[in-house]
């Protein structure tokens, strides 16, 4: 590894989004070609074990009105985008990382 790409891997560490943006980010279901949007989350599920998926997108949580219950489903993916494993409801308090940057309010 060279210096250089230490340096930006330190420099990735330190990116912070906000939340406003990461759930704009997740409310888009599809990219132009039709493909799914795909990104990387790390959130506290409710039991309060931490959750890390490289790959993953958006669904419904299956509990209603997701926008009102301040909650989006997420579904772990491979990197065609075939489901793996089940939805996942996450409380959009408990995002911690999307796409290898931290979450603030």
């Amino acid at each position: 590894m060279t210096t250089h790409s230490i340096i930006l891997l330190i420099n990735m560490a330190d990116k912070i989004i906000k939340r406003n943006l990461v759930l704009e980010l997740m409310s888009i279901r599809e990219t132009p070609d039709g493909e799914k949007h795909i990104y990387s989350i790390k959130f506290a599920d409710k039991q309060g074990v931490i959750r890390f998926f490289p790959q993953a997108y958006t669904t419904g949580s299956g509990r209603g009105n997701d926008y009102v219950n301040r909650m989006r489903g997420v579904q772990p993916c491979c990197q065609q985008g075939n489901p793996e494993g089940h939805i996942y409801p996450v409380s959009i308090d408990r995002i911690f990382e999307f796409n290898g940057m931290k979450v603030k309010l």
